[in-house]
């Protein structure tokens, strides 16, 4: 066994294009972020958003919805300001743009506005999270709950917030993110890599291992073992450079970051393996190109290119963002860093350790049905 550790370590080594993809780009991209998006979302204190109340008989009798509006705060600042008024009133305010919006409670919430903007979209989320969690809204108040709390059931209100207003967060941490993601699946090249060092019809090398007399899990084990441990080391170096050099804010639980970040190579080496043993007749080339696409498109939807997508995926196909294990990765940080270590962290590491674990079931139990016919390779 020892042996086969060894003659499979030197041989990752030894691979200077997965080197490369693996340790030396993510640098570089890295470093390219660093140089363009490091003063480009400054924080600035956040602006609480002013609304005209039509003081109407719902409304007084909605004291749960009065006391959240007045409970709400972004750090130190109201989230909003509220004048009750009469209609006419409101309209009127409206008009001179002394306020962003006019509300009507009744059966259906109505929200006038005047022109389109981030605060007008943040009291429409808010507002639309409020008629499904009144009830939980309800029992926080009478318990007491702070601000802080009360503000963790208004999640994509307070996600919009951070992710679209430039105004209140560093929106540059959330790239980062997505990139220390990507990387996270970029391990499973060294995946893809191992299995067609084990398919006998891959490669001659893969033709002498199936005949050697050891079993395919055994190797599949090892080659798994070496795969994690070397993007952990990959990884690691990233993120110290993140750290330490751009100086990127993981807020104080680096160790829960260091978790999330296994959970994501655990996740890619997944990947990577099951695209190895669902496409056996393809050469390394067009596996690795699938591997590269999909990974691409998850940190598309997780906001490595567009920050506001991370947002929109989650309000409009929220199942993607579940399925997606660079957004799984994403959040994870992105959680942890925003409101530590709860249950949104652990949902997004519970989601990953699912991926991943269905991942190595399926190529286990393919690999070891495998036959071949003849060991002779073209």
């Amino acid at each position: 066994m020892l042996h086969i550790l060894k003659y499979r370590a030197k041989c990752m080594f030894m691979n200077r294009p997965l080197m490369f993809w693996t340790l030396l780009f993510p640098l570089i991209l890295t470093t390219l972020f660093g140089a363009v998006l490091r003063h480009a979302y400054d924080v600035t204190p956040y602006e609480t958003i002013s609304i005209a109340m039509i003081d109407n008989t719902a409304y007084q009798k909605n004291t749960t919805l009065q006391k959240t509006l007045k409970s709400l705060r972004m750090e130190d600042t109201p989230m909003f300001k509220v004048q009750e008024v009469s209609t006419k009133k409101g309209k009127q305010l409206l008009q001179k743009g002394d306020v962003d919006a006019m509300i009507t409670i009744g059966d259906e919430t109505t929200i006038l506005v005047k022109e389109t903007g981030i605060k007008q979209t943040m009291t429409q989320n808010f507002f639309d999270e409020y008629t499904q969690n009144e009830h939980m809204t309800m029992q926080l108040l009478a318990d007491g709950s702070t601000s802080e709390q009360l503000m963790q059931i208004f999640t994509n209100t307070h996600d919009f917030i951070k992710t679209n207003n430039e105004e209140n967060t560093n929106l540059s941490c959330i790239f980062f993110y997505t990139l220390l993601a990507m990387n996270a699946l970029f391990g499973g090249y060294w995946a893809i890599n191992s299995m067609y060092s084990l398919q006998a019809n891959q490669s001659t090398t893969a033709a002498r291992i199936a005949i050697a007399p050891t079993h395919k899990g055994l190797n599949l084990f090892i080659d798994l073992f070496l795969n994690i441990v070397f993007q952990m080391t990959i990884l690691s170096i990233v993120f110290f450079y993140m750290y330490t050099i751009l100086q990127v804010d993981f807020g104080n639980q680096l160790g829960f970051v260091v978790l999330a970040i296994f959970m994501g190579v655990l996740a890619g080496n997944g990947l990577g393996l099951l695209i190895g043993i669902l496409l056996p007749q393809k050469d390394i080339g067009t596996k690795t190109g699938v591997l590269t696409s999909i990974t691409m498109l998850g940190s598309f939807l997780a906001g490595m290119m567009m920050v506001q997508m991370k947002y929109l995926v989650q309000v409009h196909a929220p199942i993607l963002a579940y399925i997606n294990p660079v957004n799984m990765v994403t959040d994870a940080l992105y959680s942890l860093y925003y409101y530590g270590v709860g249950e949104r962290y652990y949902l997004n590491l519970f989601s990953l350790l699912i991926f991943s674990l269905l991942c190595y079931l399926i190529c286990y139990r393919s690999l070891r049905k495998t036959r071949y016919q003849s060991l002779g390779v073209q």
